[in-house]
């Protein structure tokens, strides 16, 4: 099985009591069965409390519910009491691995850090991020059909966001018509010529959309992002101010071009193979492009606006769907190009 991860995967340490956004504030802690059978044989005043805090939420599943806004293990100095007193192996599995993400495609795992972090935005936006293959022992299946065109075609689609010399809104608006071409392919039934397709492509020329249509579409965008499930009261009130500061109906992209390549580069790795399970290539390169011009056109620093639209999109399956659903239904791909 071949196993692939960004190039600074490796380099994550949690900041644990420095990090300015403790993943121990403002979520509720899930707890997988193992864990929660190992704290109800735990001995002693720690072992009580660990039950007293078991609670199980609507759908059935242990959590800890938050008291105050914090887990209820969570000390004060900023450290976890459960990993502290009995190690990093019983404290449960989403505490032991966030914020990795991790996708199986039979014969392929692919791992990721997620930027609801701040140290892995710090480390997705610090560098030009490479993807490391290697051999790994972990259980391996079939294939997806459409697991190897597609591979094929994100190399391309990863060449687009690194060409020099283009304005970084060109290869968005290129990956976006790359990314279309693929998707008719697909509903043609033609998926065997995706490969050669994405070796031979070129970039065609991009449709300029009036400012009066960017402006619409831009107003539909924010109304859509306000109508999310939200998690954060801090991502209520930057997308609540935000229009205040657009111009003629229009928000101002100021991030730093090489942070946006690289944050597009970054979705495109978390999401576009996804669409091996239900061919929808097209809604993932929208999100990538999404993404990153609504993260550098937000009024906050760029990391801050990254972190906040994964937190608010990434850990809500919900958020996902809707966000997908709406680029089926109710974006078009002019739409989606007049973002940038």
């Amino acid at each position: 099985m071949i196993r692939c991860v960004p190039d600074y995967y490796d380099d994550f340490r949690c900041l644990a009591e420095r990090c300015p956004h403790s993943c121990c504030i403002g979520w509720e802690v899930m707890i997988d069965n193992d864990t929660a059978a190992f704290y109800q044989s735990v001995p002693g005043e720690l072992g009580r409390r660990l039950r007293q805090a078991l609670q199980r939420d609507e759908d059935n599943a242990y959590c800890f519910p938050l008291r105050g806004g914090r887990c209820p293990f969570l000390e004060r100095g900023g450290l976890c009491e459960i990993y502290r007193r009995l190690g990093e192996s019983h404290t449960s599995f989403i505490c032991r691995t966030h914020p990795r993400f991790f996708d199986d495609y039979g014969s392929r795992r692919e791992e990721s850090l997620c930027a609801s972090c701040p140290e892995v935005t710090r480390l997705v936006l610090s560098r030009d991020a490479l993807f490391a293959e290697s051999e790994w022992a972990g259980p391996s299946g079939p294939a997806p059909s459409l697991l190897n065109p597609l591979l094929r075609c994100r190399g391309t689609a990863f060449a687009i966001l690194r060409r020099e010399g283009p304005p970084l809104r060109e290869k968005l608006g290129e990956l976006l018509l790359f990314a279309n071409e693929v998707q008719s392919r697909i509903d043609e039934g033609e998926e065997a010529s995706l490969p050669q397709f994405a070796e031979e492509w070129t970039a065609p020329g991009l449709p300029v959309p009036d400012e009066a249509q960017r402006a619409e579409v831009w107003r539909r965008v924010l109304e859509l992002l306000r109508k999310l499930d939200c998690l954060g009261d801090d991502w209520r009130s930057l997308l609540q101010t935000w229009p205040n500061s657009w111009v003629r109906g229009l928000p101002v992209y100021h991030a730093p071009e090489p942070l946006g390549q690289r944050t597009a580069v970054y979705f495109l790795f978390r999401y576009w193979l996804h669409s091996v399970w239900d061919g929808d290539v097209l809604s993932r390169a929208e999100l990538c492009v999404l993404a990153t011009a609504v993260a550098g056109s937000l009024n906050a620093p760029y990391p801050d606006c990254l972190r906040m639209f994964c937190r608010e999109v990434e850990h809500c399956a919900e958020n996902l769907d809707s966000l997908q659903d709406a680029f089926c239904h109710r974006f078009s791909l002019m739409d989606l190009l007049s973002l940038i």
